[in-house]
This record gives structure tokens, sequence and C-alpha cells, in this order.
């Protein structure tokens, strides 16, 4: 790891949301998970945002967006995972793969 991220902490939620008069609002948020972004966001602004959809995109330490749950009203709990970055695999998680179908393909394992 280069020197120079052990001084920045880019990471962090990214919350999109509709103010009451229909405007496009933007916060950041450094917690722990998406859902406490999302409460923090409600503290804030909960008295300037009506029925508004919302997108919540964690930022990782890098300053990488990872991860973007959305739901249609922010009031509602209920966040949906819809994008996550792809992380390909090593040789050794592709060759432990592959012995995992091969043994589990087995006739005394089926059922």
């Amino acid at each position: 790891m280069d020197a120079k991220y052990l001084m920045i902490d880019q990471g962090g939620f990214r919350v999109s949301y509709r103010n009451h008069l229909g405007g496009m609002r933007v916060a950041f948020f450094k917690t722990s998970d998406h859902n406490e972004a999302r409460n923090e966001t409600l503290r804030m602004y909960g008295d300037m945002i009506d029925d508004s959809p919302v997108r919540i995109e964690r930022i990782s330490l890098e300053g990488n967006h990872t991860h973007t749950w959305t739901s249609d009203n922010i009031w509602d709990s209920a966040l949906r995972l819809q994008w996550k970055e792809y992380v390909p695999l090593s040789a050794y998680e592709k060759a432990e793969a592959k012995r995992y179908a091969r043994y589990s393909r087995r006739a005394g394992d089926r059922s």
C-alpha cells in the first residue's frame, strides 16, 4: 500500500435525494454502513424531504465507487443493492472453485 493512502481517507457514503421543492441534493457521510448514512440524511434534512427516491453509493478508502443501493422512498428502510464492483478471482480461488465443482459432482454426493 502506498504511503499517501495512509494519510488520506476518502471513504464514505454519498447519498443522493430530492428536497421538497424537487431539487437534487447530495450529502456525504463517513458512517459504518449505508443504513446509517440514510439515517443521518433523515436526521439532518428530514424536514425538507417528502417522498423522495434515494441512491446511496459507497466510496472506498481509496476513493473508488464500490456499491450502489437504491429505494423509491427515502423513508422506506428496504434499500436494494443495485450494483457491486466486480473483483476478479485469483488463480488460487479459481482452482478452489474448480476443485469444489469437481468433487460436488460425484455420484455419491447427489441426493
